[in-house]
């Protein structure tokens, strides 16, 4: 899939490195406004000798010979911009610690990540900031100073560290090396996605990324990455239901997944059926981690916006809405450019899938 509409210079791509696609973008910038060039997608699979729709782990040269064989396809005009980094090869959590000068606290993060990050800290690349409590803001505003004498109990911080291991950066960048590409900063899907699918945010949103082989659930608060959480389930397990359930080739059951969706028959056979418990679990799932930052932090779930290829699956959203107690709604990102009028459906259509892409082009133009 390709469409290209301009061929200008001063431009910026979003690259996004998925484990059954990789999806472009590239976006200008005239007058204030972010104009639509060009996007394209192309399937990982069979670059691996697998099926459209499977997800696979490709060596740096075979994704240096796909993203190639993309920027051709999707008639890219410029190398420089912004790659994501899988949330697999990542690491988001929040941790609670005391109210410290920022010194101490440079010290204190470190070693507390210790007992979350599962190899040596030498190894990754650590990040951290102080995660805003506006709740409490509000509340000390309205406070007095407690009396001479009377002991105080520290104050407890949220700080959310990010880390990435070192020899997934230098992947990367070799991947960058080999096609060429003046990659300008990696950055973690999770935040890529935020950008183009939040805008100006405070209440408490959910963001669901539904992959091929995981689904990603991040909640943003006030503006903030709160909780992430990954099941282990995605599109292609839907497409491993359907195979075994009617006995098809993985090839010819991805192609009823996409054309029947989960909305009608195909055959004697019930497509919902089929895939009803894998579809469930990931809702329940869902539910879950909403429940529980609701408990933790005494904060209502304002809405959930679905993004990701599967997403996209015919009949999901309106089972989405069924099974999760928040409003809930497809990504747009592609609201945030702007493109031909004939275009809008299609963009509408795949929008949820480009979602990161989107949102790694809309840096790239920020710091240009």
């Amino acid at each position: 899939m390709a469409f290209s509409l301009f061929k200008k210079q001063n431009s910026v791509i979003g690259l996004d490195i998925g484990s059954s696609s990789v999806k472009v973008i590239q976006l200008r910038k005239d007058k204030g406004r972010v104009i639509l060039e060009t996007y394209g997608e192309l399937s990982t699979g069979p670059y691996a000798g697998k099926a459209v729709g499977q997800a696979v782990t490709l060596a740096p040269e075979q994704l240096a010979v796909l993203i190639t064989d993309l920027f051709k396809e999707a008639n890219i005009t410029t190398k420089v911009g912004g790659v994501a980094i899988p949330l697999r090869s990542s690491l988001l959590v929040t941790i609670n610690v005391p109210e410290l000068e920022e010194d101490k606290l440079a010290q204190m993060v470190p070693l507390e990540a210790r007992k979350y990050v599962p190899v040596p800290i030498s190894e990754v690349m650590l990040d951290w900031s102080v995660i805003p409590d506006m709740h409490r803001e509000l509340i000390d505003d309205n406070q007095t100073a407690p009396e001479a004498g009377n002991k105080v109990t520290p104050k407890q911080i949220e700080v959310l560290i990010v880390a990435i291991h070192k020899d997934t950066i230098k992947q990367f960048q070799e991947i960058s090396r080999q096609t060429d590409i003046d990659t300008k900063f990696l950055e973690i899907e999770t935040f890529s996605a935020m950008r183009s699918s939040l805008s100006g945010d405070f209440g408490a949103s959910v963001i669901v990324d539904l992959g091929a082989s995981t689904t990603k659930t991040v909640i943003v608060d006030y503006g903030v990455v709160r909780m992430s959480h990954t099941i282990n389930k995605g599109a292609q397990d839907v497409t491993l239901a359907i195979a075994r359930s009617m006995d098809l080739s993985f090839i010819k059951a991805e192609e009823v997944k996409r054309k029947v969706g989960i909305i009608e028959k195909f055959g004697d056979k019930d497509i919902g059926e089929t895939i009803s418990p894998i579809v469930e679990y990931i809702f329940n799932e869902i539910s879950q981690v909403m429940i529980e930052y609701q408990k933790k932090h005494s904060r209502s779930i304002e809405k959930v916006i679905m993004i990701g290829g599967g997403a996209m699956l015919k009949g999901l959203f309106d089972l989405a809405k069924e099974n999760i107690y928040a409003p809930v709604y497809l990504g747009t990102p592609f609201d945030r450019v702007e493109a031909p009028a004939f275009l809008e459906n299609i963009l509408k259509e795949v929008g949820p899938g480009f979602a990161v892409s989107i949102g790694l082009a809309l840096r790239g133009l920020e710091e240009m």
